[in-house]
C-alpha cells in the first residue's frame, strides 16, 4: 500500500494528469531539446469553444432576466467561474515557457547525482504533502463537475421512469438556442457539458495546485538552506577561511532562491490578480444560492463548489504566507545559529549585508494586492457585503 501511495504521490503527477486532459504537457525540455507545452491544440480548442459558447448563453440569460436578482445571482456564479477558467488558461499559455522553466529550476538541485540524501528527503517530504493536498483539491473539483452533470441527469431519468414524460432537469438554468426537451438534443447537450466541466475541473485544479507545488518546492529549498546552516554552525573545527568559503556558498544559494521567488511572483502575478478580482463576486453568488429562495436546487453541486471556491482562495493566500514564513525562519536561524561572538570584525562586516538581505520580508503580490491572511479576511468580508447588497435589492424589487 505504501508503494502504491508513493507512486500516486510522485512529484507533479496530479498536475501533469490534469493538464494532459486539456492537451498540455508540463515536462521541462532537456538541454538542446525543444518541447512544446500545447501538445494537442484540437483538444484544448474544443474545450475553450464549448466553454465560450456556454458563457455566451449565461450572458444572454443575465440580460434577459436582469430584473430578477435570484436568477441573475445563480447565472453569475456559473459565468464568473467560466471567466476565471478561461482567463487562467490563456494566461497559462502566455507564460507556459517561463512556468515550465521555473519547474525545472525548482527540481534541478534535487536531480543531481551528488545531492545530499537529507536534502533530497526534505524535497520528497514536501512534494508528498503537496501532492496529497493537490489530490484532495482535485477530488473536490471532480465532485463539483460530476454532481453538476449527474444529479440532474439522474433526476431526469427517475422522472421519466416514473411518469413516462421526458422533462429535463438542469443545474444550468440558462437560455439555450436549441430545444433540450428533445431526448437527442438533451443527450448532445450533456456531451457538450462534459467538455465544459472537464475544462473547469482541469483548469481550476491544474493551475491552482501548480501554484501550491511551487510553494512547497520553495519551502524545501528554504529548509535545505537551514540544514546547511546548521551543519556549518555545528562544525567547530573550521578555520576562518573555510567558514568564509562555506558561508559564501550558502549566501550564493540564498541569492539564487530569492531570484526564484521573484520569478515565481512574476509568473503567477496575473493569475493571482484574476483570482482575487473574481473571487469576491464568485463567493458572493455562491452564498446567495443558500440564502435566497430557490426551487430544485442542486445542493450536492453547491456543497462541492463552496469547498472549491474557499480552498481556491486559501491556496493563494496561505501559500504566499508560507513562503514569507520560511524566509523569516531562515533569517532567524541565520542570526541564532552563527557564532557571531567568535567571528573576526572583518568577517562580521562581510556578513552584515547578507543578513540584512535575509531579514527583508518576502511579499508575493498580485498587482494591486499583497497575498496573505489579511487579503483572505478582506475577500470574505467584501463577499459578505456584496451578498447583503444583493439581498437588499431582492427585497426591494421582488416584493
Amino acid at each position: 500500500m505504501s508503494k502504491l501511495l508513493d507512486a500516486l504521490l510522485i512529484d507533479l503527477r496530479s498536475q501533469r494528469f490534469t493538464f494532459r486532459l486539456m492537451g498540455l504537457e508540463l515536462k521541462p525540455s532537456k538541454p538542446g531539446e525543444r518541447r512544446q507545452v500545447l501538445r494537442s491544440p484540437l483538444t484544448f480548442a474544443i474545450m475553450v469553444i464549448a466553454t465560450s459558447f456556454e458563457f455566451c448563453t449565461v450572458c444572454a440569460f443575465i440580460v434577459q432576466h436582469s430584473s430578477e436578482i435570484v436568477l441573475c445571482s445563480e447565472a453569475l456564479m456559473h459565468g464568473v467561474q467560466m471567466i476565471s477558467s478561461l482567463l487562467k488558461m490563456w494566461i497559462f499559455l502566455w507564460k507556459c515557457e517561463e512556468l515550465v522553466a521555473l519547474i525545472a529550476a525548482i527540481q534541478q538541485p534535487f536531480e543531481q547525482t551528488n545531492i545530499d540524501p537529507a536534502e533530497l528527503l526534505i524535497f520528497q517530504q514536501q512534494s508528498r504533502i503537496g501532492q496529497s493536498l493537490s489530490s484532495i483539491y482535485t477530488l473536490m473539483c471532480t465532485g463539483t463537475s460530476i454532481s453538476f452533470l449527474l444529479m440532474p441527469l439522474a433526476l431526469t431519468l427517475l422522472r421519466f421512469n416514473s411518469t413516462g414524460l421526458f422533462a429535463p432537469v438542469s443545474s444550468f438554468r440558462v437560455v439555450l438556442p436549441y430545444d433540450v426537451t428533445q431526448p437527442e438534443i438533451y443527450f448532445l447537450d450533456c456531451c457538450l457539458m462534459v467538455f465544459v466541466l472537464t475544462f473547469f475541473c482541469c483548469s481550476t485544479s491544474g493551475v491552482d495546485t501548480l501554484y501550491g507545488w511551487f510553494v512547497f518546492g520553495l519551502t524545501a529549498h528554504y529548509r535545505c538552506l537551514v540544514l546547511r546552516l546548521q551543519r556549518i554552525s555545528c562544525n567547530k573545527g573550521l578555520s576562518e577561511w573555510q567558514l568564509e568559503q562555506q558561508l559564501d556558498q550558502l549566501f550564493g544559494e540564498h541569492a539564487k532562491l530569492l531570484r526564484l521567488v521573484d520569478r515565481f511572483e512574476l509568473a503567477f502575478r496575473e493569475i493571482a490578480c484574476v483570482e482575487v478580482l473574481l473571487i469576491c463576486v464568485l463567493y458572493c453568488s455562491v452564498i446567495c444560492q443558500y440564502i435566497m429562495p430557490h426551487t430544485n436546487q442542486n445542493f450536492a453541486f453547491l456543497g462541492f463548489f463552496s469547498m472549491v471556491v474557499s480552498t481556491q482562495l486559501c491556496i493563494y493566500a496561505v501559500g504566499a504566507e508560507r513562503v514569507r514564513h520560511e524566509g523569516q525562519e531562515f533569517a532567524q536561524q541565520l542570526y541564532m545559529q552563527l557564532p557571531w561572538h567568535q567571528l573576526s570584525a572583518r568577517l562580521r562586516r562581510l556578513l552584515l549585508l547578507p543578513l540584512q538581505r535575509a531579514t527583508k520580508e518576502t511579499h508575493l503580490g498580485a498587482y494591486f494586492f499583497v497575498l496573505g491572511h489579511p487579503l483572505l479576511v478582506w475577500t470574505f468580508r467584501t463577499a459578505g457585503s456584496f451578498t447583503t447588497l444583493l439581498n437588499a435589492l431582492r427585497a426591494k424589487y421582488e416584493h
